[in-house]
């Protein structure tokens, strides 16, 4: 069963307090409160720790310069709590959240934090409290994603809603992830909270929807962002998950994309790995999940990139999504790009990320000569 009262609040942050490990051992809260027009004082629950008995930490994703698509609608939202649970709005298209679909965040950003311990920049205390702090001083807006209470007068459920174990996995659903996002004067920032046995890969739909997959032995962040895991072995983990990423697109070209000989909208994928990638059965998905199949004879030599035109999955010049799915439907990589990127035609968008670098092949930064006209 999803999440219950799912939405997001427009408000200004304007205090919080925080529980210790002397405060609250167990299931410790930060409590952030905030005003809207209506309301003073309203809460939002936060966890600053798992309550899985094996792994209590957590999984913070900082983006210190959010730059996405929903920033253009989150804009224009009246201020106040707005519910998500409609088919239009808790989807691919609408304002939920997701952090598996709506590539939100790179997701070796991610740092695995315990509740409190001593030291600085150690804990998920010590690194919210300077970001709350600065969006408390200079008044930005935040829109706290989650699930508004029973009385309407805060919201808890701030963090990831899926890929949950067996005792939580009533909650687990698609688009319906919390977090937070704040609008400052000139940028935006964002906080994106999840537990450590949470899963890194996640049903698309159906009756299992958000569960955890495979179902048994899945991958969680606590074994994808191990710390304790040698250099070496993190660089192998990583290329097993993701060796294949999205390096560049064109989503707005010169022209009218109809008339003949004029350029179509492409991605660029380049293969990170020291062995060829077979293409078969891969897809390409747009913000819409529309699909672009890609050929069952396409093969990407080890350190070398190709682009691919993308007509059955249209790019809009408004912001959107770009997903890279493998033959079993995994992510494989995801990136998204806003309406101001994508403004200027006939111009390539880059993504560089943490999650790019590329490793052990020559001639990587060579993109293949070929276009593949699908």
């Amino acid at each position: 069963m999803p999440v219950e009262n799912y939405g997001v609040w427009k408000a200004k942050p304007i205090r919080y307090t925080y529980q210790t490990r002397e405060d609250d051992p167990r299931s410790p809260h930060l409590s952030l409160f905030f005003d809207d027009d209506e309301l003073n004082n309203a809460r939002a629950a936060i966890n600053i720790k798992s309550g899985d008995g094996v792994d209590s930490r957590l999984v913070f994703w900082p983006v210190t310069d959010f730059q996405h698509p929903l920033i253009h609608e989150l804009g224009s939202l009246d201020i106040g709590f707005h519910g998500l649970t409609g088919t239009d709005e808790q989807g691919p298209n609408g304002l939920a959240l997701d952090y598996i679909r709506s590539n939100l965040f790179p997701r070796r950003t991610g740092r695995l934090l315990p509740h409190d311990i001593p030291g600085a920049n150690n804990d998920i205390i010590d690194v919210m409290k300077p970001i709350l702090d600065r969006a408390i001083g200079n008044g930005a807006t935040i829109f706290l994603y989650g699930s508004r209470f029973g009385d309407g007068k805060g919201i808890h459920n701030v963090h990831m809603n899926q890929g949950n174990p067996q005792q939580w996995a009533h909650d687990n659903g698609v688009y319906q992830d919390g977090g937070f996002i704040l609008q400052f004067e000139n940028h935006w920032e964002a906080g994106f909270i999840g537990f450590a046995s949470q899963a890194v890969h996640t049903v698309d739909n159906g009756s299992r929807s958000g569960q955890p997959t495979p179902s048994t032995g899945y991958l969680t962040w606590a074994h994808f962002l191990d710390p304790e895991t040698s250099e070496e072995d993190r660089q192998e983990n990583e290329l097993f998950d993701r060796p294949v990423v999205i390096t560049k697109a064109l989503v707005n070209p010169k022209g009218l994309e109809s008339q003949p000989g004029v350029a179509h909208e492409t991605v660029t994928l380049s293969n990170r790995t020291t062995m060829a990638v077979n293409f078969a059965g891969w897809t390409i998905r747009n913000k819409m999940n529309q699909l672009q199949r890609l050929p069952g004879d396409a093969i990407l030599p080890a350190g070398r990139s190709v682009r691919f035109e993308v007509l059955n999955c249209p790019l809009s010049n408004q912001g959107g999504t770009i997903t890279l799915l493998n033959a079993q439907g995994l992510m494989v990589h995801g990136v998204s790009y806003s309406r101001m990127q994508a403004r200027e035609e006939g111009v390539e968008i880059p993504f560089t990320s943490h999650d790019m670098v590329m490793r052990g092949a020559p001639g990587s930064n060579r993109v293949g000569r070929e276009i593949w006209h699908l």
